[in-house]
C-alpha cells in the first residue's frame, strides 16, 4: 500500500450524531416533554437504525502502484476494462471493472481527490487503462475526469435506441445514403 484515506470524524459519524438528534426533537415535540426517555422501544429504534448507518458508513480507501482498494472490494487500475462516474445531488462516485472480473462501485470522488498521492495513483491507472483502447468510457467520463479525447478511441455518438438500428452512411460524406439534399430557393439545387 502507498496511500490511504480514510473519512473525517464527521463524514463516519455525522449522520449517525443528526438522525439521533432529529428522532430525540421528534419525540419532545410529539410529547411535549421528555416521556418518551422512559419508552424502550425508542431507545431500541434509535439504536438499530445508528447501527446501521455506521455499518453502511464509507470506511477507508487504498492505493497500491497498479490496485486501488475500498474496504473489501479492489481493482487492478492499469488493466480498467470499464469507467464511469455516477453523479448525483451532492455526490459524484466512480465505478470500476477490471480484466479479471473484480469491481469497485461507488468510490467517492471527492474522497480520493482530497489526498493528493492516492489522486495520482488512481488517475494514472485510469489513464493507463484509456490508452491502452480496451477501456469502456463515455464521453461524460471523460469530461468530468478530464481525459483527453487523444487518449483511447473516440466515444461513440451515435447510441441507437432500442429497435432502431443505426443509419447506414457513405464514408466519405458521412450522409445517411438515402440522404436527400433539400430543394428550394434559399438553396441551389
Amino acid at each position: 500500500m502507498l496511500e490511504c484515506a480514510q473519512p473525517r470524524f464527521f463524514d463516519r459519524f455525522g449522520g449517525v450524531v443528526v438522525m439521533v438528534a432529529v428522532l430525540a426533537l421528534y419525540g419532545t415535540a410529539q410529547n411535549r416533554g421528555l416521556e418518551w426517555m422512559s419508552w424502550w422501544g425508542y431507545w431500541a429504534i434509535m439504536g438499530v437504525s445508528s447501527w446501521f448507518m455506521y455499518l453502511t458508513g464509507d470506511r477507508w480507501t487504498a492505493a497500491g502502484a497498479s490496485w486501488v482498494q475500498k474496504q473489501n472490494s479492489w481493482v487492478d487500475t492499469y488493466h480498467l476494462t470499464r469507467i464511469r462516474v455516477y453523479v448525483g445531488r451532492d455526490i459524484r462516485s466512480l465505478s470500476f471493472g477490471d480484466t479479471h472480473g473484480n469491481e469497485l462501485r461507488s468510490l467517492s470522488l471527492a474522497q480520493i481527490q482530497a489526498n493528493p498521492d492516492l489522486w495520482d495513483l488512481v488517475y494514472n491507472g485510469i489513464l493507463h487503462s484509456v490508452a491502452s483502447g480496451n477501456c469502456d468510457i463515455d464521453a461524460k467520463t471523460r469530461q468530468i475526469l478530464k481525459i483527453p479525447y487523444e487518449l483511447g478511441p473516440r466515444p461513440v455518438r451515435y447510441v441507437p435506441r432500442r429497435g432502431r438500428v443505426a443509419p447506414v452512411t457513405d464514408r466519405r460524406t458521412r450522409r445517411p445514403v438515402n440522404f436527400v439534399p433539400r430543394t428550394g430557393r434559399h438553396r441551389p439545387g
